[in-house]
C-alpha cells in the first residue's frame, strides 16, 4: 500500500493544474467585485508547488497530508488599512461559500502586553449549481484566502522566510527583534486609518472617491501610470454635468456602466489603449487616463452637457479622439 504522504505528493502533482485553475478564477471574481464594493486592494493567487506541499507535510507530520493542508491554492487580499478590513471580508463571505474563517486582526482583552500578527484566513469553496460540471473539477475544491493590511503584509513575508522557516536557526535576541516590528505594524495601520478619517473630511473627498472609483474600473482593462493633475481636472468637469443628487450617485452609476458595457469598454482599450500603436504615437490620450470611464459613461446620453462643460477648460481635441471611438 502507497504511503500517505506519497499518495498525496503523487495525487497533487497530477491535480496541481486544477488549484492553479481555482486561484485564478477566484482571484479574478474578486477583483471584479471589489469594484462593486469599492475596495481598494491588491489581489494575488498562487497553487503550493510540489515540493513546498511536501515539506509541508514531513515539517508538520502530517498523516493525511491532502486533507490537511489547506492552502493547496490560495488567494490574497491586500488593502490600504484597517478600516478596509471589515468590507473586504464582508465581501467574501457574501460571495463564497465559507468553509471556515480564522479572525485574528485585533488583541484580546488580556493580551495588550503582547505582539501578535494579525492572521485573518478563510477556506472558501466556489458555489456550485445542483448538477456541477464535470469539465470544471476546480469548482469542487476549496481555497485559502488571507486578508491583511499593505503593513502587515510587508512583515508577514518578511517573518515567513526568516521566523517560521526551521532552517533559519535565528539567535532568540534576533526573533525578538524582528516580532518587535509588529509595533511598527499597528502604529502604521493605526495612523493610515487615522488619516483616512481626515481624508474623508475633505472638502473634496467626493472628487477623490470618483476618482478612485474610475481607477479601480480602469485598473480591470489596463495597467498603465497616468497623468493625477489631468484626471482631477476631467473628473471635476464631468461632475460639473450633473446635479447634486446625481453627483452623490455617480460611483454606483459608473459601477453599472461598466458591467453593462464592460465588452465594448474592453474592445476600445485594446484596440485603442495605452498598449496600441496609435497611442504610443500621440493619439487617444485619454485612454490612458482612468477618467476615461467616466467620459465614456457621459458620452452615453450625456453628450452635449459633457461638450458645453469640456470646451471651458480642457482641449477639444482630447475629447474629440474619445467621441470618435465610443
Amino acid at each position: 500500500m502507497t504511503e500517505p504522504r506519497e499518495e498525496a505528493r503523487l495525487r497533487f502533482s497530477e491535480d496541481r493544474h486544477v488549484f492553479v485553475q481555482l486561484a485564478q478564477e477566484i482571484a479574478q471574481r474578486i477583483r471584479v467585485l471589489s469594484i462593486d464594493a469599492r475596495l481598494d486592494c491588491t489581489v494575488t493567487h498562487r497553487a503550493k508547488d510540489v515540493g513546498s506541499f511536501v515539506k509541508k507535510a514531513v515539517i508538520r507530520g502530517l498523516t493525511d497530508p491532502w486533507n490537511e493542508i489547506y492552502d493547496k491554492a490560495g488567494v490574497r487580499i491586500v488593502v490600504r488599512h484597517s478600516g478596509d478590513l471589515a468590507t473586504a471580508e464582508t465581501l467574501i463571505r457574501e460571495n463564497f461559500q465559507v468553509l471556515w474563517s480564522s479572525l485574528d486582526e485585533s488583541p484580546k482583552e488580556d493580551d495588550e502586553d503582547r505582539l501578535r500578527y494579525p492572521r485573518i484566513h478563510f477556506q472558501i469553496k466556489l458555489y456550485q449549481p445542483t448538477n456541477p460540471d464535470p469539465t470544471q473539477p476546480h469548482k469542487g475544491y476549496d481555497c485559502e484566502v488571507q486578508l491583511r493590511t499593505a503593513a502587515s503584509d510587508l512583515w508577514a513575508s518578511m517573518s515567513h522566510k526568516l521566523l517560521y522557516k526551521p532552517s533559519s536557526g535565528l539567535p532568540k535576541d534576533v526573533r525578538r527583534s524582528l516580532y518587535g516590528l509588529l509595533a511598527l505594524v499597528e502604529v502604521y495601520d493605526r495612523e493610515v486609518q487615522r488619516a483616512m478619517d481626515i481624508i474623508g473630511e475633505s472638502s473634496d473627498h467626493f472628487l477623490n472617491t470618483v476618482i478612485d472609483q474610475c481607477e479601480r474600473i480602469y485598473y480591470t482593462f489596463c495597467t498603465n501610470a497616468y497623468n493625477s493633475e489631468l484626471t482631477r481636472e476631467s473628473v471635476a468637469v464631468v461632475l460639473s454635468t450633473m446635479n447634486v443628487d446625481q453627483q452623490a450617485r455617480y460611483p454606483e452609476m459608473l459601477e453599472e456602466f461598466a458591467k453593462r458595457e464592460r465588452y465594448r469598454l474592453s474592445e476600445i482599450y485594446d484596440r485603442y489603449g495605452s498598449t496600441s500603436e496609435a497611442y504610443k504615437n500621440g493619439l487617444f490620450v485619454l485612454l490612458g487616463q482612468p477618467e476615461s470611464i467616466a467620459i465614456f459613461e457621459r458620452l452615453t446620453g450625456h453628450s452635449m452637457l459633457l461638450e458645453h462643460a469640456w470646451q471651458a477648460r480642457l482641449p477639444e481635441g482630447l475629447l474629440e479622439e474619445l467621441q470618435r471611438v465610443a
